[in-house]
């Protein structure tokens, strides 16, 4: 079971342009696969990508996204507040630590992808993107195994979450 999606989400800004915003949560789903196990629209089932977004909801999302259950819900949002964070970490070329925690590396992974995918859709982004990729992978820490995940698990745990909450690269 992932415990991220157990924890409180982090608080990070709204991305105030509709169409990035937009198509971060498209890629979000579609990363969880959505539009082709829960998506009533034929274009999107069909492709296994968002190829719908409702307008009459505020903000846009992803049509899909309503026929969710609650649990699959809850763990989109959770991914969706780390894609967001992803976004502002891959656009300000920042260089937070990946965490040594298998589970979290994997969720860390994940929004970056979703993160890059979206912004490289602008050519002039790819080199700048790309060069913080190849920099991270050089960087990454061994992932943890054993007794030492349990003990790093503990310590993150034993820090309260409203100290975390504005980490959301670390919950």
């Amino acid at each position: 079971m992932n415990r991220s999606a157990e924890l409180p989400d982090p608080e990070v800004p709204e991305i105030d342009d509709d169409d990035v915003r937009e198509q971060l949560m498209a890629r979000t789903a579609e990363l969880l696969g959505v539009p082709a196990r829960a998506c009533p629209i034929r274009a999107c089932w069909r492709n296994g990508a968002c190829r719908y977004v409702s307008v009459k909801t505020c903000p846009s999302l992803p049509a899909c996204l309503h026929w969710l259950p609650e649990a699959e819900r809850a763990g989109f949002d959770a991914l969706y507040v780390r894609v967001r964070a992803a976004f502002f970490i891959v656009a300000m070329e920042a260089e937070p630590l990946p965490s040594p925690d298998p589970e979290m590396r994997e969720l860390q992974d994940a929004a970056l992808e979703i993160a890059a995918t979206v912004l490289c859709h602008d050519p002039a982004n790819r080199p700048v993107v790309r060069r913080w990729i190849r920099r991270r992978r050089d960087k990454l820490p061994a992932l943890l195994e054993g007794d030492a995940l349990d003990a790093y698990r503990a310590a993150v745990d034993s820090v309260p979450r409203e100290k975390l909450k504005g980490l959301p690269w670390m919950l």
